[in-house]
This record gives structure tokens, C-alpha cells and sequence, in this order.
């Protein structure tokens, strides 16, 4: 096997994977700002380096939960699981990881494969522990990095809500909008797609409307350079977009990255996902399981490229 990726996983720091190099060059996102550091348990995520690939788990915004017999148990920002260490387990063909819920009864599973050159798959359980249904939602947080002229890609006919957008430039919480082309609040045109540079101090966070394919990516036209993520639409209905193109954190000097992040549930907090029916129910003592499919690569062709990928799962 052509081992043309490398990764660097922390567990201690919620199972982080810190670096993915494909031929030497760097796909996730640093923090040229903050090192990485050990976190405290339900601090602020933007107190940390903000940066490579966390999970996200049981909630992504902070929120109180809804419904008994949680009610009114404080999910932490960016969930549990990102905070606290990991546990490594043997496992033959890859690395395993697993961490249990502090406020909620689960057990958390993650394992990391490479199958094939310039492929990573990630396979997750998450185990109920409890006596009662838990409603849920799971993002991936894999924060990429960028350079101006890059393209994001969506299946054909999906449209994006607003979870946050600075200044409220693209409105309110759920909010709907075209992809790429729509219009900002003021009525000028905006491509979302497109990736600016960070002089523009911009930053949306979106998510999509239910999938029609499960697949999600981003491409430099310039040299053909692509990070492709392909799923179940079934079990991975939504992609969640942080594009943050300088504009977060408001206050000082803004980061450049996009969280292309596959997920089954939104907007980022939990009390409002279950308001809106975009959630997942972890059954008492039951498990569910879901997977998805990481590639890195270089093509002219996205279009023929993601097809090629999809008949290697």
C-alpha cells in the first residue's frame, strides 16, 4: 500500500487528530495563535487551539437539555467528547479510541482506518449506557486548510440554513438559502463556495438542507488538489460549513479555515435540533453505528473523481 498520509492523533486532548499530511502537505488547519493544550472539561472551545479534526458529541452548541429525565443538564460547548481523554485500544487493522459521557450515560467509539493511498475511514458506536432514550446529534469537526480560489462542492440542489453569520449578513437561525449563489440581507450577490481570502473577515456557519448524495468536498482548481468526503446520505443526512474566511473569533485576529463537517443533526445546539426533528435517538442500552470516508487527492475532473471514489466503497 501507498502510504501517502500521515496522521498525528492526541488522545488525551478528545482523541484530536492533530496533523493529516498527504505527500508532505499539511490538510487540517493550525492555529497559528494557540498551541496545543490539554483541555478543561465543559471550557469554552474557543479557549483551545480551534483547530485540526475534533468530534463533536452530544451537542455542538452549549444548551440546557430539553427533556426529562436529562431536563435542564448543561451540555457543554462543542459537546463532551473533544475535552476529555481518550482510552486506546488495540485493534489490528487501525487505531480504536473510546471515551464515556460525564452528564450523559454513553460510550463513545471512534476507529481510524487507511485502507488504500490517500483514504482514511472512520468507523463509530456510540453505546447507550442508561435505562432511557438520549436524543442526540454527532458532528465530524475536521477544520481544513485553505487558500484563496479553492471551491466547495455540494450534490446538486441542496440548499443551506443559517446557524450563525457575523453581522447577520446571511439573516437569522435557519434562515434558508440557494447553493453556491444567493443574496446577502443588503441584496448583493454572494457565492458561498468560493473561498475568499481572510482580508474579507467573514465567517458563516451553515448546514445543509437532507442530502440527496451523501458526499461533500473541496478543490483547488489551480493544481487539482481535493479533500472529498463520501457517507451514507442515510445515516449522514446533513454537512455542517464553517467558513471561516478571518472573520472568527470577532474579537482580535480572525482564523482561516472551513469546517466541511458531515453530520446527523442541526443547528449546532441540541435544544433546537429537537425542536426541529434533526436529531438521532440513542435507544436505552442500544447502539448505533455510522461511517464515513475521508480522500485526499489531485484531479481536474472532480466530478469523474468523486465517482471513482464511490466505487472504491
Amino acid at each position: 500500500m501507498d502510504h501517502d498520509l500521515a496522521l498525528q492523533i492526541i488522545p488525551q486532548l478528545g482523541g484530536k487528530i492533530s496533523s493529516l499530511t498527504w505527500h508532505g502537505r499539511e490538510v487540517l488547519a493550525r492555529n497559528p495563535h494557540k498551541s496545543f493544550r490539554l483541555a478543561q472539561y465543559a471550557a469554552p472551545y474557543a479557549d483551545y487551539d480551534a483547530s485540526g479534526f475534533d468530534e463533536c458529541f452530544p451537542t455542538i452548541g452549549p444548551c440546557h437539555y430539553p427533556e426529562s429525565p436529562f431536563k435542564g443538564i448543561e451540555a457543554p460547548d462543542h459537546g463532551e467528547v473533544w475535552s476529555i481523554p481518550w482510552t486506546e485500544t488495540p485493534y489490528e487493522n487501525g487505531l480504536c479510541f473510546h471515551v464515556h459521557g460525564i452528564r450523559f450515560p454513553y460510550r463513545f467509539t471512534r476507529w481510524v482506518k487507511l485502507p488504500d493511498a490517500g483514504h482514511v475511514r472512520l468507523l463509530y458506536e456510540v453505546t447507550s449506557l442508561g435505562a432511557d432514550p438520549f436524543k442526540c446529534i454527532w458532528s465530524a469537526h475536521p477544520l481544513l486548510k485553505l487558500q484563496p480560489g479553492m471551491i466547495i462542492h455540494l450534490p446538486e440542489g441542496v440548499r443551506v440554513r443559517v446557524d450563525w453569520s457575523r453581522e447577520g449578513r446571511l439573516g437569522q437561525l435557519l434562515d434558508e438559502h440557494p447553493w453556491p449563489i444567493t443574496r446577502d440581507t443588503t441584496g448583493s450577490p454572494v457565492d458561498l463556495s468560493k473561498i475568499l481570502p481572510d482580508s474579507v473577515a467573514l465567517v458563516d456557519k451553515l448546514y445543509t438542507t437532507r442530502l440527496p448524495e451523501g458526499w461533500c468536498a473541496l478543490h483547488d482548481p489551480e493544481d487539482g488538489y481535493y479533500v472529498a468526503m463520501l457517507f451514507s446520505a442515510e445515516d449522514i443526512p446533513f454537512v455542517g460549513l464553517s467558513i471561516n474566511l478571518g472573520g472568527w473569533p470577532v474579537e482580535g485576529t480572525g482564523y482561516y479555515n472551513l469546517g466541511l463537517e458531515p453530520c446527523n443533526g442541526y443547528p449546532d445546539r441540541l435544544d433546537v435540533a429537537i425542536d426541529h426533528g434533526h436529531y438521532i435517538t440513542l435507544p436505552a442500552y442500544g447502539s448505533l453505528k455510522w461511517e464515513w470516508n475521508l480522500f485526499v487527492g489531485q484531479s481536474d475532473d472532480l466530478t469523474s473523481e468523486l465517482k471513482r471514489l464511490g466505487r472504491l466503497l
